[in-house]
């Protein structure tokens, strides 16, 4: 077995990864690498920070998923267990040529992962990147939280937390297209999610966006933040799904909702600048939509031409619901399918 680095000699990155000391950190939710693989058998050294000291920590275990030849459902879905550990990806009885996806299906606010190596009995190589690229802003929507749970009682688990079926991934498989999801659970833009009504802004969604992932800078030892290069992964859309956690501090308070129109038109700004040709949906609603009115005026404050705005359909009880209340699949399609048809209008794409 040829054992190779997940450098970008030899496969595509997926999304905002981090290529560090001869590792792939894939953390974001569906970040990854893609290859075309010739020969019988691949497996993957995968790292990560995750261990099991309490009981309770099994809830935060990262997933990952495998693709071939971009079939809808993954040839295998597996935990990656603490430390280090070999995975097996792809076995097959013969030599066969197939195009092979490694993603992370749960998001890195829970379980930092890196892919260390890829052993191979054959040759790979890196895949051609699609001519168009969407990347996705969000929260727990954006990352698929609860999606595959049982009902709205059921408790959060990384288990049932699937990025790969979320309106994100399936928006952009329907156009074919390279996508980046920027999404965590909890996240606001001028407060993150308040149990008891007090601002929560020591996190928040614009902290994060302009670089690679700060999240994961402490856990490895980096000590200055990491940029993240928008000039070499230009975007052409990019989606902002954002509100949804700051409504449990604005309420209906005049000054506080004044504060996250202000925030919310600062942060499309700063998208802007960092990409400066892209189209930018300023999107709200399969949660609820109560900030929606503060985000179309801070869109009208912008006077940018090329920002779009898109209500969603807040979820409907007959559609069922995923755990702790979160959209389930049926609402995720609904949402992409009215996404994809803002998409088209916007840019032609079929």
């Amino acid at each position: 077995m040829k054992k190779i680095f997940a450098d970008d000699k030899n496969v595509r990155p997926l999304g905002r990864t981090l290529f560090l000391n001869d590792i792939r950190y894939a953390d974001w939710c569906c970040s990854g690498v893609e290859f075309m693989f010739t020969g019988t058998e691949v497996s993957a050294e995968i790292w990560t920070d995750w261990v099991l000291d309490e009981p309770w920590k099994g809830i935060f275990q990262a997933y990952y998923a495998v693709f071939v030849n971009d079939e809808e459902l993954p040839s295998k879905r597996f935990r990656i267990n603490s430390g280090t550990e070999n995975y097996e990806i792809y076995k097959s009885n013969k030599t066969e040529t197939v195009k092979i996806r490694i993603i992370k299906l749960s998001e890195g606010a829970f379980s930092k992962t890196g892919i260390k190596s890829i052993s191979s009995d054959g040759t790979i190589v890196p895949t051609k990147s699609p001519e168009r690229r969407i990347e996705f802003i969000g929260d727990s929507i954006t990352c698929g939280f609860g999606i595959e749970g049982k009902n709205a009682e059921e408790g959060f688990r990384t288990e049932t937390e699937n990025s790969s079926i979320n309106y994100a991934s399936l928006t952009a498989k329907h156009f074919g297209a390279d996508y980046s999801l920027i999404s965590w659970s909890s996240i606001g833009v001028c407060s993150s999610w308040s149990d008891d009504g007090d601002i929560n802004n020591s996190w928040l969604m614009p902290m994060l966006y302009g670089y690679t992932d700060l999240g994961l800078e402490g856990i490895i030892g980096i000590k200055e933040h990491i940029p993240w290069d928008f000039e070499r992964y230009p975007t052409d859309v990019i989606v902002v799904n954002l509100g949804t956690n700051d409504v449990s501090y604005t309420k209906d308070i005049p000054e506080r909702l004044e504060e996250f129109e202000r925030a919310y038109a600062e942060f499309i700004a700063d998208i802007r600048r960092k990409n400066p040709g892209a189209a930018i949906i300023c999107a709200l609603g399969m949660m609820g939509d109560e900030l929606f009115p503060q985000i179309e005026k801070a869109a009208e404050r912008l006077n940018d031409d090329k920002v779009y705005l898109l209500r969603f359909d807040v979820q409907k009880k007959e559609d069922g619901t995923g755990s702790e209340q979160h959209p389930n699949y049926i609402t995720h399609k609904k949402a992409s399918e009215k996404l994809s048809e803002k998409i088209s209008e916007i840019t032609g794409w079929k």
